[in-house]
């Protein structure tokens, strides 16, 4: 039984020399024309309220608010992320392209996790990459890679490419969150319980039979290669803070496997509360951040951002004397969110459900007794956030960019004018168990392998054919 919808594939050329004859590329939606295209597709703006709809009843007009939680208003750096994860998730697919022989090998190679005598190509080079998109909660990090992935089948048929058999099924992409307690059998339960939602197969039960850790990594890599996923998506990464001992280490190794050894390519979102975990893991930062960094910052008073994200939140104002909006009413709105799209958008609904049924008006008194009621809980933050000392956002590590961390981004390259952020004292270190090293030839950090048992092995993973159903 699968929830997903499976799309046969259409091959379709796409215009870029490097992508031609590969069936998993051609399979997946048109480019797009221009950069600006990034933003009109990630736009979302429901209908805008009318005359009519603001003299609805009072009950009418407070089940209609839930409405600004649907406005997708895309900032410059969407557009940035949006073109590096266009081109990671069809990068990721060159060095697999399931015609070649390479990859065949490749693949058996996996699905057989050592056991036959068929080797690893020596000379297979993966294409996947990471990208790092960092921001304090709220800046819309989860919202714009969910929005972009939209447009993609996330489960792709294939049978038949240029006359050549071609069974399989492709998916394309899968979103997984780190859980609260950091702990790396939980993530990969998470994983094959998304494979087993999408594809109706029994994974999960096998990986739970598992008495230790490195099998069911061994079972999620040959998984992996066997459903030619091709991007993954790791939200909440900020939640390696709370691992125990080399837990959170351990996690990252993992995350740079995946994009060394099974070629998939990453998109990792985190606040700025993970800086304490990757400051100390300068190997991992460099291929977790291999296809660029994105970083959201909160908007100021006088950026331009502000103003456009008040104009199109104002068009969603339900209260019945909707008034121009003024900078005295747009700077109260910001006092009381701090630049902060999720606490802006927040702010702007729960001032309209106080005033709809009483004064019916948005002005600067809306939003102070907004912020003095209905967000006080929330109110240190904002004023972290308003005020830009280090001092004061040091209270709130999710929402400071630490000096040690800056230092590690000019050191790997980064460009700094090409953000402003907020920067301070460094975090505190995490406490840390020094990880052995790994000496593979390949050099990339691996868990532990156990001797296979065939306890051990799924039994219904490719053995001889990875592109039979």
């Amino acid at each position: 039984m699968t929830n997903s919808l499976i799309v046969p594939a259409n091959y379709n050329e796409t215009g870029v020399r490097r992508f031609a004859g590969n069936p998993f590329i051609e399979a997946l939606p048109s480019l797009e024309n221009k950069k600006d295209d990034f933003l009109t597709t990630l736009a979302h703006y429901p209908p805008k309220v009318t005359d009519k709809e603001r003299k609805a009843s009072d009950v009418v007009r407070l089940m209609e608010l839930p409405i600004l939680n649907d406005v997708v208003h895309p900032f410059p750096e969407f557009q940035r992320a949006g073109l590096a994860l266009t081109s990671m998730m069809r990068q990721t697919y060159i060095a697999r392209n399931p015609l070649t022989t390479m990859d065949r090998q490749r693949r058996h190679a996996l699905a057989l996790g050592g056991v036959g005598g068929v080797p690893f190509p020596s000379d297979w080079k993966s294409a996947a990459a990471g990208h790092l998109m960092m921001s304090v909660s709220g800046m819309g990090k989860t919202t714009f890679a969910k929005s972009f992935l939209l447009r993609y089948p996330q489960v792709i048929s294939h049978v038949e490419y240029n006359g050549q058999p071609l069974l399989c099924k492709q998916v394309v992409y899968i979103f997984l969150r780190v859980p609260h307690d950091a702990t790396l059998r939980s993530l990969c339960v998470q994983f094959f319980e998304q494979v087993d939602d999408l594809l109706g197969t029994t994974y999960t039960r096998q990986a739970i039979s598992l008495r230790q850790i490195a099998p069911m990594i061994e079972l999620m890599n040959r998984v992996a290669t066997a459903i030619s996923l091709g991007f993954l998506v790791i939200d909440e990464v900020q939640n390696l803070r709370y691992a125990r001992g080399g837990n959170a280490e351990f996690m990252l190794n993992l995350f740079s496997e995946i994009i060394e050894r099974l070629g998939i390519s990453l998109l990792i979102l985190a606040t700025p509360a993970v800086q304490s975990v990757l400051e100390g893991s300068v190997r991992n930062l460099r291929k977790l951040a291999s296809a660029g960094e994105t970083i959201i910052r909160p908007m100021g008073k006088s950026d331009m951002q502000w103003e456009e994200f008040c104009d199109v939140q104002w068009d969603y104002c339900f209260v019945k004397n909707k008034k121009p909006l003024t900078k005295k009413v747009r700077d109260a709105w910001h006092d009381s969110s701090g630049g902060n799209t999720a606490f802006a958008t927040l702010a702007f609904m729960l001032a309209q459900r106080n005033e709809i049924g009483g004064r019916e008006i948005i002005d600067e008194a809306a939003f102070a007794r907004t912020s003095a009621m209905d967000m006080a809980f929330l109110q240190p933050a904002i004023l972290a956030l308003r005020s830009g000392k280090p001092e004061q956002l040091r209270a709130f590590d999710d929402l400071l960019f630490s000096q040690k961390y800056m230092a590690l981004r000019r050191l790997l390259g980064a460009n700094e004018d090409e953000v402003k952020i907020n920067t301070g004292s460094e975090f505190e270190e995490m406490d840390k168990q020094p990880l052995k090293k790994n000496s593979s030839k390949d050099n990339s950090p691996r868990p532990k392998r156990n001797s296979k048992k065939s306890s051990d092995v799924a039994p219904d993973l490719p053995r001889e054919d990875p592109f039979q159903d």
